[in-house]
This record gives structure tokens, sequence and C-alpha cells, in this order.
């Protein structure tokens, strides 16, 4: 399934919302509920909040939060393969320069050093081995992102890399169907490749394994996906912070 399937309900304000600040005090004025707005600085583009709480994505899922923690426990352990497809919504609208600052990327707390893509998923392969992860991204500029790899399997992927010389193709993915986003958010000790993982799930919640399409760059993406950039990650460091993170404190 796509993420927009998972938008009903949601409120949408009359008029258009900034991301500068805007979408962040829109969604504390009304609770956090879901929430699905046009962007005011990207014209033709829209913000979804709030989508993937617990409780919301139990009831879509038609699963208790006590169940959906032994079926993510039996995906971990029962990955499956994907299904390559050769297209899909998330290949409908392509260019080969994607200009960052128009896409609705927000700056949530006044804090944070700017615009950030904070629920977008990273696909790194190299060296044989697929990862899937979550990193928040500071929009440094229209073509460049800064991430802060803390010490995981991707890091290690980079670090590997790195002794090489090498940079490291990716897909940066936002709007995923939350089975995909459930799977890139596990921690395994030894490696899975997460999008496996995302397709026992999709099999699972909806009869049929994840669809995926290969870019340009070859890394496999969810065919349903909103967004989806080829990228790769560089050899060079640059400043992230500060962020305000999940418990509300200023991360440097």
């Amino acid at each position: 399934m796509a993420f927009r399937d998972h938008l009903s309900g949601a409120f949408i304000p009359t008029d258009s919302v900034s991301c500068i600040h805007g979408l962040f005090d829109l969604s504390v004025n009304r609770g956090h509920e879901m929430i699905m707005a046009n962007v005011t600085e990207t014209p033709g583009h829209s913000a979804a909040l709030n989508v993937l709480s617990r409780e919301r994505l139990c009831s879509v899922l038609d699963v208790s939060p006590s169940d959906l923690i032994d079926v993510l426990g039996w995906a971990m352990d029962n990955p499956q393969p994907l299904n390559i497809v050769s297209s899909g919504p998330v290949l409908e609208n392509t260019q080969d320069i994607v200009e960052l600052s128009k896409l609705p990327i927000p700056h949530h707390y006044r804090e944070d050093r700017g615009r950030y893509m904070s629920s977008s998923i990273v696909i790194a392969e190299y060296d044989g081995l697929r990862n899937v992860s979550f990193h928040r991204q500071f929009m440094r500029d229209d073509s460049h992102v800064v991430a802060r790899l803390v010490p995981r399997h991707l890091r290690t992927m980079v670090d590997n890399a790195r002794k090489n010389g090498d940079t490291i193709p990716i897909a940066i993915v936002n709007g995923c169907d939350p089975v995909v986003l459930l799977a890139a958010a596990m921690s395994f000790e030894q490696h899975i490749d997460e999008l496996t993982v995302a397709s026992t799930l999709h099999e699972r919640f909806y009869g049929v394994p994840l669809p995926v399409v290969e870019l340009s760059n070859g890394i496999p993406v969810p065919a349903n996906a909103e967004y989806a950039m080829t990228a790769e990650i560089l050899l060079d460091d640059d400043i992230e912070g500060p962020y305000v993170d999940i418990t509300g404190t200023i991360d440097e």
C-alpha cells in the first residue's frame, strides 16, 4: 500500500501552511492530531503529520499493540525476497536535478539549525550489504544534506567505505507505507536486510510482498513511496546540529 492510503480522517487546513515553524505550530495547537496541509513555500506539495501514532497504526493494521511487537519479531525471523516491479507511483514524476528547497522539508523547533528531513529513510548498499534506517538530515543547500550517523550498521558501512576511499550509493525516501517505516526503525544485532523484513510485513498485512522499483543507481525503493532521491554518502564531514531530539533536549 501507499503512505497516502493511511491519511483518511486527517485535518486539512483551508489555507496553506508554512514549513518554517508553521507545520509544527499547527500540530501543537491541534494536540498533535493527524494533519495534511498544502505547504506555502512549495506549491504543489503537501505535508502530512502525526500519521503513525501507535494507536492509529494498530487500528489501521487491525492488530493490538502487544500483538504488533510479536508480529515484528516474527517478521524479523522470516524475511522474504522483494517483489521487484518495473514501475510504480514513485516514478510517476521524475527529474534529473533535485532542488531540496522546493520540497516540503520542515523547520520544526525554532532551536533547530534549520530545515530537516526527520522522517525519511536511507537505503544504502555497499560491499554486498543493504541497510535501511532512519537518519535526520539537515538541508545544507539545494543539493546536500548533513546526516548524523550514530554507531550502528550504516555507520559501520560508511566507516568501511571510507577506509577504501569509497562513497556509498543511497536512496533517500519519504512517505513510505508504515510497514516499511516499522522495519526501518527496528534494531538488529546481526545484519538483516530491513527491506526483506518489510516485505514479510507487507504480505502479512496486505497479502502481497513489498513491491519495489530500482532507481538509476541500482538501489531498490518501495514502488508506492511519495519521494525517492538517488544520492551518495560523501567522504567529507560537516556540522549537523543543533536539533531538538525526541527527549526534548537540544542535541548539539
